[in-house]
């Protein structure tokens, strides 16, 4: 559990408290605190509801593993779930990564199952310049949310190059392991839309909510929100346009390969059927032309390349080699 306190009097943090003075600051309006808990236990869930008295079904919520986005109203605090994508290095693959955030006058408590990197990145820059804290608790979740919405970004680039370097590929060499890249590339695609989707409308809902610290002025600040996010759906929309043309494109690439390879190995029939006629019939124990002459092998071996080369010609001319 990391605590970070703050003295709006003293405009400074509190640097020596222990866990048991932690109540006496809650609902203070002279402190403003963030407590931050990385891989919530049981007694940091009943350490919450003992002293910040948030509802049994939120520190129920805490524990979930899975939990969609969704925002919950009470009298003096707000509770939402946010999702960001965490990319598994194993898999490859796209995850939901859920945050939980309590708010109210003068205080913040993040809740997640692992490290987080905006967050832990947001905390350890409050430490170094806490200035923004003297503004209230909803300047500092414009903060904590602004770190977790910017942190899609390096994914989305990611995801760009992914699309970039397979689209290189499938011109030099199409092949299956390409439609695996393609195929797992449109699959975290879909998993990134269906990760900001529903956040879409939380954060609007937020947005316009109007309580003792969401003042008006943090309005245009949640509307920058708004707009970032909209920005992550609609580059998502235009990557799932363009995978998909990708797909299209290798599909079309690989059919003409195949054909290609089709057409080769039918020329190549074509061309012994009639060596195989003539070897067969001079390959039967009867009396045939040429069959005394001691240059019989070598002038049906001539007829045979003859007959190759004068096919190999006609092909040529009508274009189909």
């Amino acid at each position: 559990m990391n605590t970070l306190i703050y003295d709006k009097n003293q405009n400074s943090l509190v640097k020596k408290f222990r866990q048991s003075d932690i109540p006496s600051y809650i609902r203070n309006p002279d402190y403003l605190l963030w407590i931050d808990i990385e891989t919530p236990s049981k007694t940091d869930m009943q350490f919450l509801l003992d002293n910040f008295h948030f509802h049994p079904l939120d520190i129920e919520d805490c524990l979930s593993i899975i939990e969609r986005p969704k925002l919950d109203e009470y009298d003096d605090y707000f509770f939402l779930v946010l999702h960001v994508p965490l990319f598994i290095k194993q898999t490859r693959r796209l995850t939901p990564f859920t945050v939980n955030i309590f708010i109210g006058n003068n205080f913040i408590v993040t809740v997640h199952q692992g490290s987080c990197k905006p967050i832990q990145m947001t905390y350890d820059n409050l430490v170094e310049d806490h200035g923004i804290l003297s503004k209230g608790s909803g300047y500092l979740l414009h903060r904590v949310l602004d770190a977790l919405i910017d942190y899609n970004f390096p994914i989305l680039n990611k995801i760009y190059r992914n699309i970039q370097d397979v689209e290189d590929n499938i011109f030099k060499k199409p092949s299956t392991k390409n439609v695996r890249t393609i195929l797992l590339i449109r699959t975290n695609i879909l998993t990134f839309r269906n990760i900001v989707f529903p956040q879409r409308k939380l954060l609007k809902t937020l947005e316009i909510k109007d309580m003792d610290f969401l003042i008006g002025a943090l309005e245009v600040y949640f509307s920058d929100l708004v707009d970032h996010i909209e920005k992550i759906w609609d580059t998502l929309e235009n990557y799932k346009e363009l995978v998909e043309g990708v797909h299209d494109a290798h599909q079309s690439l690989l059919s003409n390969k195949i054909n290609d390879i089709m057409r080769i190995l039918t020329i190549f029939s074509v061309v012994i059927l009639p060596l195989t006629l003539i070897s067969g019939i001079y390959g039967m124990n009867l009396g045939l032309p040429l069959g005394s002459s001691p240059w019989a092998f070598t002038i049906i071996l001539l007829a045979m390349l003859t007959i190759s080369i004068g096919m190999l010609v006609y092909f040529k001319f009508k274009d189909w080699i």
